[in-house]
């Protein structure tokens, strides 16, 4: 799936939340950034409806609060990050032991 794609579909998730939650009005979207207050994190490489398969936060998304659910994503990003970063080095590591062998 293309970026463009992607940021297309997470604005059209937020402002979908946005509609349903007035709490959730002070974030701002592009599809690529989600804006709070001055606080800006790039959105574009992750999936905004990966984020509600967390049955607590898919039940609360109508009533959650905009820095909240803005901390929410900001985890969920550095979450992947570190998934990423995990798996490389796990692939550099076999990669190594397998040219030893």
């Amino acid at each position: 799936m293309s970026s463009t794609s992607i940021e297309s579909i997470n604005a059209a998730y937020v402002a979908s939340w946005k509609d349903k939650n007035p709490n959730l009005l002070p974030l701002q979207t592009d599809g690529h950034y989600l804006l709070y207050q001055n606080q800006k994190i790039d959105i574009s490489e992750i999936y905004m409806q990966d984020l509600l398969l967390n049955p607590i936060l898919f039940q609360n998304i109508n009533t959650i609060g905009a820095n909240d659910l803005f901390e929410i994503i900001k985890l969920h990003i550095n979450a992947i990050k570190i998934k990423e970063r995990e798996l490389k080095n796990k692939t550099r590591r076999l990669k190594n032991y397998e040219s030893t062998l």
